[in-house]
């Protein structure tokens, strides 16, 4: 875990001698509930602004799926996105849509004073072909594989993971394409954080932190530095 944590922070501290930098605000809403023993669903949103911080929209997200719970620890999702982006400065009625089918491995596991969180996902984007700033017909493809490992470390004394516990969250996750029917590389981003979190309730955690994202596009590398607003809410509704 020590090496975990230094690697998560040589990689922001590397990422602030890149140039080409933008500044964003990242909000995110993820829902997980058990419905049943082996049934469950998984909810998420997300908002985020660009260009200083919020002078423009960057993108919306909504995705939703059904989870298969194997046990306490590990459960599976199947599920669908939809993002419309807005990848323009200047233009902001100019809005492309993604399509995202995602099948996700999902690990969880509770010590006495941190939690470590992992998954691997598999997701095929749709994007809408563009001219410009004009949509064409038809689509392309790529399939992208995610791999995401979150650690959360409680600094209350009592070292449970309960209402108004508090501590320090570090993750990193990396995003890479397996297949593209435009031929982008296959590298496609690393995500690195570190932020606080505080659960407000047993079930509802906040998280507020910095992310940095180092991204390989069509027009070259990028670096964005952006502030992360997260809530976490997870619900067991099974009958006692």
């Amino acid at each position: 875990m020590k090496k975990f944590v230094v690697l998560i922070l040589s990689v922001l501290c590397f990422s602030f001698s890149y140039s080409n930098t933008d500044r964003q605000i990242w909000f995110g809403f993820v829902h997980q509930a058990r419905l049943v023993n082996h049934w469950g669903y998984w909810l998420e949103f997300h908002h985020r602004t660009k260009n200083e911080f919020s002078n423009n929209l960057h993108l919306e997200l909504v995705r939703v799926g059904g989870t298969y719970f194997i046990n306490n620890q590990w459960r599976l999702t199947v599920g669908y996105a939809f993002i419309p982006q807005f990848p323009s400065l200047t233009n902001q009625s100019f809005v492309r849509l993604e399509h995202r089918p995602w099948q996700q491995v999902f690990h969880t596991v509770t010590k006495k004073s941190f939690r470590v969180t992992q998954y691997l996902r598999n997701e095929q984007r749709l994007f809408q072909k563009t001219s410009g700033e004009k949509i064409m017909d038809g689509y392309l493809f790529r399939e992208r594989v995610r791999y995401n490992l979150m650690v959360h470390f409680l600094f209350n004394k009592d070292k449970a993971f309960k209402q108004n516990s508090f501590g320090v969250v570090f993750a990193n996750e990396v995003l890479v394409n397996a297949y593209s029917s435009d031929k982008v590389n296959w590298f496609d981003q690393n995500r690195a954080s570190a932020g606080l979190f505080y659960n407000l309730t047993n079930a509802l955690q906040l998280q507020l932190g910095y992310l940095n994202v180092f991204a390989r596009t069509t027009k070259g590398d990028d670096v964005i530095h952006a502030i992360r607003l997260f809530a976490f809410y997870t619900l067991d509704l099974r009958k006692k």
